[in-house]
């Protein structure tokens, strides 16, 4: 596999990490302004949210389209990466910062969700989405 292209899905990667950690900020700050009652605070950063999350989409969006050009066994070897899995042996240092970055996003998505659901559930009870 080539390293260039490994590198390009790693520099992807990592404004995807970025968009992630700041999605999991701006989901405590709404938990923090929904505590004080401040809504205005909390749509405003509900959009902020939204505006990362495309950001987010449009990172995933490109490295699919890196990933593309490789072969069939390749693509599976670097989509099982992104997730963090090692299941394919990593051909080199970058293979292997991809797994790490993989294993560190899927790690902030967990949180994340941990904390959206606790909002969601104090905020509509049963009738979360996560019910």
């Amino acid at each position: 596999m080539e390293d260039s292209i490994l590198l390009e899905i790693l520099k992807e990667m990592q404004k995807k990490y970025q968009c992630m950690t700041e999605i999991e900020r701006i989901t405590r700050e709404v938990g923090e302004f929904l505590s004080r009652n401040d809504r205005t605070s909390v749509q405003l950063l509900l959009g902020m949210r939204q505006d990362e999350m495309d950001k987010a989409d449009l990172f995933d969006k490109n490295i699919k389209c890196l990933i593309s050009v490789l072969s069939p066994e390749e693509a599976t070897q670097a989509e099982s990466w992104l997730k963090g899995l090692d299941t394919w042996k990593p051909t080199g240092q970058i293979a292997e910062k991809i797994i790490e970055k993989g294993k560190n996003i899927q790690l902030i998505v967990r949180r994340t969700i941990e904390i959206d659901k606790s909002i969601s559930t104090r905020i509509a009870g049963t009738h979360s989405f996560y019910k």
